[in-house]
């Protein structure tokens, strides 16, 4: 029993995953509600129980019901486990969603990638703060001086040899969905491996430099996810 019991949490996180994935739950069901509420108060429960199954396994019939409980904890406690890691990469990074490499001239999305977004993304702002009472090291501070602590590789890149059709086949194939190109401006979307959640990436091409863009549409925090895309397509830019 207490073995079926740990199994409860693992499920729901698979569920929360698949449902993400295949946009039938949105994020504050599949993130906040399934996976960060849902999923450790059943890890805990399941733990608790199976620490109790060992106990009594250990006394009554170690043979026979030992392996069972002790795996029940092993899940329940993996589960724990890999919520406790969550917790201080959170607590490790800064709680942003937009990173840029040119936030004197703020890099901006078209019309029609706005759109795309839907009204309940995160906005699209030229200078925009982290929200308030998300932080105490980094509460409402702009987020160009929080991108140059904590992503300084993204910076522009002076190329003459960049163009438009370079960055999309790039872009593709480092698995992102070009979403719309012109001769100055390539827009492309990216859907993380696991949850499926969204970011929307942007590359301005000017005469003489190009910068790039990257943001979450709903990921209060992503853990450093688009400053690796940002500082990647950097590197892309750079070599062509």
């Amino acid at each position: 029993m207490a073995l079926l019991i740990s199994l409860s949490a693992p499920i729901t996180l698979a569920v929360a995953i698949f449902g993400s994935k295949v946009d039938y739950f949105d994020y504050d069901t599949s993130f906040k509600l399934l996976t960060l509420t849902w999923a450790p108060k059943l890890a805990t429960v399941s733990l608790v129980i199976g620490l109790v199954s060992l106990l009594v396994a250990l006394f009554m019939s170690p043979r026979r019901t030992g392996p069972l409980a002790l795996a029940a904890v092993l899940i329940s406690g993996g589960v724990l486990g890999g919520f406790y890691l969550y917790e201080q990469k959170l607590k490790s990074s800064p709680p942003i969603y937009d990173v840029s490499t040119n936030w004197d001239r703020p890099v901006t999305f078209s019309d029609k990638l706005i759109k795309e977004r839907g009204p309940d993304a995160h906005a699209v702002e030229d200078s925009p703060r982290v929200a308030k009472g998300t932080s105490f090291e980094w509460d409402l501070k702009p987020i160009a001086d929080v991108n140059a602590v904590t992503c300084s590789g993204a910076q522009p890149v002076k190329n003459s040899a960049i163009t438009a059709d370079k960055v999309a086949a790039q872009l593709k194939e480092e698995g992102f969905v070009v979403f719309g190109r012109s001769p100055w401006r390539v827009e492309a979307i990216y859907r993380d491996p696991v949850y499926g959640f969204t970011s929307d990436l942007v590359v301005r091409i000017d005469p003489d430099q190009a910068d790039v863009r990257s943001i979450s549409r709903y990921e209060l925090a992503d853990l450093g996810g688009n400053c690796h895309r940002v500082v990647r397509v950097v590197e892309i830019l750079k070599s062509m």
